[in-house]
């Protein structure tokens, strides 16, 4: 419309078709230089909102900060490039030295570590007539899980305690309490150790006398084709939140090294942990495999 405007201005030589012309680049002049304001010392930080599995819906947090700015950031709209599909996350209103938070949801395709997401801050503020927009590599560390397999696609069904290994007393079965552990999702309210959980600053239980579980021996073989061991991943994978929620202990190798221990509270982040960084080995596998 400009253009025209102005072949005209000048073909004709008409006074007002030069005012609007001016009128017209004034605009132009005037959303350049605030939306420029808008985007300016615009800052993004992105972290997990819950732990995220391989193509199973996790959320993020993103914030957008205004702390170092004068301008408010107005119209903000930041697009994440990560995952199945992009992710969308509209800031209407920063008000200057202030930031905001969404919670978003967003589908990771494989597993392994998200170090840096890419990022694009865009507005059209405040005429809605042009987009100016800055991209970003926002740091994440985002560590994605392997997609857990149902037990039904399982090769065979976890025994509740292997025949060898270390007795291991869990469970709320005598009168008699111990010690104190760390909380497992099993455990019940009833059983929590309030004066260690205030000690710690963690959620601790009450750990009693109870019948000897034998501890359960997950291995993950690291050789052989890649898709062979993205499967036995996601039975080790689907295994551990399995016994996870059953409180039932294990203990987790792939390969020659020992990932989790079964009488480490963490053991279950850990095993999680080293499941999505597990790198295969193509030579043919050995005899044997998951689980035991």
């Amino acid at each position: 419309m400009t253009l025209g405007v102005g072949v005209a201005a000048v073909n004709t030589g008409n006074n007002l078709l030069y005012l609007a012309l001016s009128l017209n680049l004034s605009l132009i002049l005037l959303s350049g230089v605030l939306s420029e304001g808008t985007l300016r010392r615009i800052s993004l930080r992105v972290r997990p909102a819950s732990e995220a599995f391989a193509g199973a819906e996790a959320f993020l947090a993103v914030t957008c900060s205004a702390e170092a700015k004068r301008f408010p950031g107005i119209s903000l709209v930041v697009a994440l490039r990560t995952g199945e599909d992009p992710v969308t996350v509209r800031f209407p209103d920063i008000a200057p030295g202030t930031s905001e938070t969404r919670v978003v949801p967003f589908r990771p395709r494989r597993r392994g570590g998200l170090d840096s997401i890419q990022a694009t801050v865009s507005t059209r503020f405040p005429f809605s007539l042009f987009e100016k927009s800055v991209e970003f590599s926002v740091p994440a560390g985002i560590l994605v899980y392997p997609r857990p397999s149902p037990p039904a696609a399982r090769n065979e069904d976890l025994p509740d305690a292997a025949p060898s290994g270390r007795p291991f007393r869990a469970g709320r079965v005598g009168a008699f309490p111990r010690g104190a552990r760390e909380h497992l999702p099993a455990d019940p309210v009833r059983d929590i150790h309030w004066k260690a959980t205030a000690r710690t600053g963690r959620w601790m239980v009450k750990e009693r006398e109870g019948e000897a579980v034998s501890v359960v021996d997950l291995r993950v073989e690291e050789t052989g084709p890649e898709e062979a061991f993205e499967a036995r991943l996601s039975e080790a994978c689907g295994a551990v939140l399995d016994l996870e929620r059953r409180a039932v202990p294990f203990r987790l190798r792939i390969g020659g090294r020992l990932s989790a221990d079964p009488y480490d509270p963490g053991r279950r982040s850990k095993a999680l942990a080293a499941l999505a960084t597990a790198r295969s080995d193509p030579r043919p596998p050995a005899a044997g495999g998951l689980p035991s």
